[in-house]
């Protein structure tokens, strides 16, 4: 039976679409459904920018503090959307929590569906380079390869295809 849905996203062009298939699973199976969106660390090159002009001071500050306070904005914006935005689509899902976590998307969604006991991870089939073709993207590939918890991929082929009906 179906209890716990972990909805991952990276609220791009596809995600009301998405939204919307998870929003019909849980009012149909009654099953909570938790919100995450997975933010990358910052690369070699913000490093080296961060090292080159900023004192070791603020930098103390921006990584131990700055990020969180960056991680808490975004889950603000992604709550006020989802009020403000997707109010049909939340009204009918039994929401748990919207987290927003720092790390790699793919082993981050699975970590997170662990901990949450999730029945079921539900992801797009692409994300927002979906324009760059291949079949599925490389976060859903690397989900699809490593996750020992059911994957419901929603397929994702072009953008006429994104109707909320």
């Amino acid at each position: 039976m179906l209890k716990h849905i972990l909805y991952a996203t990276d609220l791009g062009l596809y995600g009301p679409y998405v939204l919307n298939q998870v929003a019909r699973l849980s009012a149909s199976t009654g099953a909570k459904v938790d919100i995450l969106h997975v933010i990358e660390p910052m690369g070699v090159f913000a490093e080296s920018i961060i090292d080159t002009y900023i004192d070791d001071g603020r930098k103390a500050y921006l990584r131990e503090q700055g990020m969180a306070q960056v991680l808490d904005s975004i889950k603000r914006q992604v709550c006020d959307t989802l009020e403000s935005d997707y109010q049909q689509d939340i009204s009918n899902l039994v929401l748990g929590e919207v987290l927003v976590e720092l790390g790699k998307p793919a082993e981050t969604i699975i970590e997170q569906a662990k901990i949450r006991n999730a029945d079921l991870i539900v992801l797009g089939s692409h994300g927002q380079h979906a324009y760059r073709g291949g079949l599925m993207g490389s976060v859903v590939t690397k989900v699809l390869q490593m996750s020992p918890i059911p994957i419901y991929m929603i397929p994702m082929v072009n953008l006429n295809s994104l109707s909320r009906s």
